[in-house]
């Protein structure tokens, strides 16, 4: 075995990459657990995840940009072109008010979900680099854990896709309806890709653990937690998730849940570790408001709810979720409906412009 000199192959520290950066799949998939022990209280799960988690999550986004006056002053022009993206869901509505025939509106909900999966790949990748970054791993070896990572991901989420999202939808039937052939293609390839994907990730790991020894336990934690949940949620949870439905159709909430909180839980982590590298050691930098809401925990835990609540209210007004009790209501409001995927898709689009520590020499030094 080569040996390499001592260094901190974490992003802060075992536990909290442990317990942060990858404990929140598994505390994804306790909820899920919880479901299915009490799954009246689904809905409430619902709204917790919707204020606490991804409301704040999009708040997350903001707090280290537009209030941050440094970077806002020199990041404007992607700042505020980015926010073309609260006119493409006002589209959408103009649009299927124009051709009755077609619902706009539920296009672009699809997309924006199909955004959402390649969005969380790349948030993994983004975590993956990180990791392989602070051991200094080689260019091809980097690669070969990059495909591991996408192999063990990206063929789950596209089986989802095909096989409960497109379905209920756009009411499409299943593949079997089609022919034993499409079925096949659509369903048990998946499983067979994803356990070429495994032993894939497996074989590489322990070519790398053998040069790098336990600096690669992050790597290959992270890859196995990732491996272990998308896995499970996508393949065997998404088959049983009929806690809600509307109108006869699953509304595959716990699967809603599932798919931002894990995320939701890696990305208000980053966000602080970032703020509390940016905001607490260079003093006479002016950040403006953002060193006094990411600079302290409370503080940034506190506004994050605030914002979190404010989201649930745009959320409640969409009129495509669940009351308390598991039924809809009639209470959809267009201006909702613009905020909502506008704050969904712009925050898709600013995050891959604000993450990427290989362009951003600052970003470095706070991502360590």
């Amino acid at each position: 075995m080569e040996t390499t000199k001592k260094l901190n192959p974490w992003i802060r520290t075992p536990f909290f990459d442990y317990s942060l950066i990858m404990g929140g799949a598994f505390f994804t998939l306790l909820i899920a657990v919880l479901s299915f022990q009490f799954p009246t209280m689904v809905p409430a799960f619902f709204w917790i995840w919707v204020i606490f988690f991804e409301g704040s999550h999009f708040w997350a986004t903001y707090s280290r940009t537009y209030i941050d006056d440094k970077y806002r002053k020199e990041n404007s022009k992607v700042l505020y072109n980015s926010l073309v993206f609260f006119i493409f869901p006002l589209l959408a509505i103009l649009l299927q008010n124009q051709f009755k025939t077609i619902s706009f509106t539920v296009f672009y909900g699809f997309f924006i979900f199909a955004w959402s999966l390649y969005h969380n790949a790349k948030q993994h990748y983004g975590f993956l680099s990180i990791y392989a970054a602070k051991i200094k791993m080689g260019f091809k070896e980097k690669t070969k854990m990059k495909n591991s990572l996408y192999a063990v991901i990206i063929f789950s989420q596209i089986y989802f896709l095909l096989n409960f999202k497109l379905q209920g939808t756009f009411s499409v039937g299943s593949a079997l309806e089609w022919s034993p052939a499409l079925n096949f293609l659509a369903t048990k390839m998946f499983y067979i890709l994803t356990g070429i994907g495994t032993v894939y990730f497996l074989y590489q790991a322990n070519l790398l653990f053998k040069k790098y020894g336990n600096n690669i336990l992050p790597v290959i934690s992270y890859i196995s937690t990732c491996l272990v949940f998308y896995s499970t949620m996508f393949y065997f949870i998404a088959q049983t998730d009929h806690f809600i439905t509307k109108d006869g159709v699953s509304v595959l909430i716990l699967i809603a849940i599932m798919n931002s909180l894990f995320h939701n839980i890696q990305y208000h982590a980053i966000v602080w570790h970032y703020g509390q590298a940016r905001y607490n050691k260079e003093e006479n930098e002016k950040y403006g408001i953002a060193k006094f809401v990411n600079g302290k925990t409370l503080n940034y835990l506190l506004v994050a709810l605030l914002l979190g609540i404010v989201f649930g209210f745009i959320v409640w007004n969409v009129g495509s979720s669940p009351d308390l009790n598991g039924s809809f209501t009639s209470n959809a409001s267009n201006w909702a409906y613009i905020l909502f995927f506008g704050i969904i898709g712009h925050h898709f689009y600013l995050d891959q412009k604000i993450w990427r520590p290989s362009k951003q020499t600052d970003l470095q030094s706070y991502l360590s």
